[in-house]
């Protein structure tokens, strides 16, 4: 994986959900660094540990979120979980009851923190009827015994039998070619055994190619795999495209095409367990990254509405779509510096 980005790497570190806004600088090969193990205490279910990273309170976010939309209320930030550190690549659980979310112990951190720390999917038990009360985050482990791993951007299907995420790993498409290109997202898959994942596996081509695939949502039948992607046939930087699964075999994916889709970046995508025909997605079309929502009709996606501004992603609805978490990336003039994770509540 010689061809790996650095800065595809600190992304993945600070926030999966803003990538366009932070590609860049040189490359990097594994081949170079030491790659830590593990405590051997530190494992699946393990709590989360302390952060490693303190803001420099001089730092101020260029805008916090608004929300737009009429029939959503006034965005809160999640009063637990949040750390100085990034919080990102957030997922609910139907019920709204379980929160999965990427976490790194400290800005601007190791490579080997990346792919072998403390750095991953983290998973957090809601306390009561409150939405914004979480008991303390567990590691979630996709990595397993890989060589090295940086995962995000989880989806299950509707049974909760499966578990799809994006990652960064020497088995991406790209980095399968000769000679390797830069492939610093993939979208794979693993089996849920006893609330633990099984044994993970490249969803392979034609999902998957040798450019960008990842930041994905399933639709809530679970039969097509809605994905961000920069292959050749997107109308610029970032587009989502959609594949649809028969038996077990996903096609070739279609790009949506306009409105949805820009000379922009397009990504994100997201629905409601209840509410199959609409999407919610982030674009930076108006500007910051911002969340829309869009609405398909049988034939047609409907012209995006603007839903949430500020430097926003992952639009992470519950089932019923009555409450809706995001995440806030924390931008200035220096560039990111953490990302946190809020909700907002229907009040139609």
């Amino acid at each position: 994986m010689d061809a790996m980005n650095r800065g595809h790497l600190r992304l993945c570190m600070v926030m999966l959900s803003l990538y366009w806004a932070l590609v860049g600088c040189d490359a990097l090969s594994l081949d170079a660094i030491e790659l830590p193990v593990r405590g051997p205490d530190f494992g699946h279910g393990s709590p989360r540990p302390e952060s490693q990273f303190t803001v420099d309170p001089a730092r101020v976010p260029y805008a916090m979120p608004e929300v737009v939309a009429s029939d959503w209320g006034e965005p809160i930030k999640l009063p637990t979980l949040n750390t100085p550190c990034p919080e990102d690549a957030i997922t609910i659980s139907p019920d709204g009851r379980r929160l999965y979310f990427f976490w790194s112990p400290m800005v601007a951190a190791p490579y080997a923190e990346l792919l072998h720390g403390t750095t991953g999917t983290y998973v957090a038990d809601r306390v009561g009827e409150d939405p914004g009360q979480f008991a303390n985050p567990r590691f979630f482990d996709l990595r397993q015994d890989t060589d090295g791993a940086c995962d995000g951007r989880l989806s299950f299907t509707p049974e909760g039998d499966f578990v799809y995420f994006h990652s960064t790993r020497a088995s991406n498409i790209g980095y399968q070619q000769d000679p390797p290109t830069d492939d610093y997202l993939d979208i794979y898959v693993a089996p849920i055994i006893d609330g633990v994942p099984g044994p993970v596996r490249n969803v392979g081509e034609p999902v998957n190619s040798p450019y960008l695939d990842g930041e994905h949502g399933l639709s809530p039948d679970g039969s097509q795999l809605y994905l961000t992607s920069n292959r050749p046939g997107s109308l610029g930087g970032t587009d989502i495209w959609v594949s649809t699964k028969t038996g077990d075999t996903w096609s070739d994916p279609i790009n949506l095409g306009p409105p949805v889709n820009t000379t922009h970046n397009e990504g994100q995508p997201r629905f409601a367990q209840d509410d199959p025909n609409t999407m919610y997605f982030v674009s930076n079309r108006t500007g910051p990254s911002s969340i829309f929502r869009t609405v398909h009709d049988g034939a047609n996606w409907s012209e995006p509405e603007l839903v949430i501004t500020g430097y926003v992603g992952e639009p992470t609805p519950v089932a019923d779509a009555r409450i809706l978490y995001f995440v806030h990336v924390l931008v200035d003039a220096k560039g990111a510096f953490g990302a946190n994770i809020w909700y907002t509540e229907r009040t139609d």
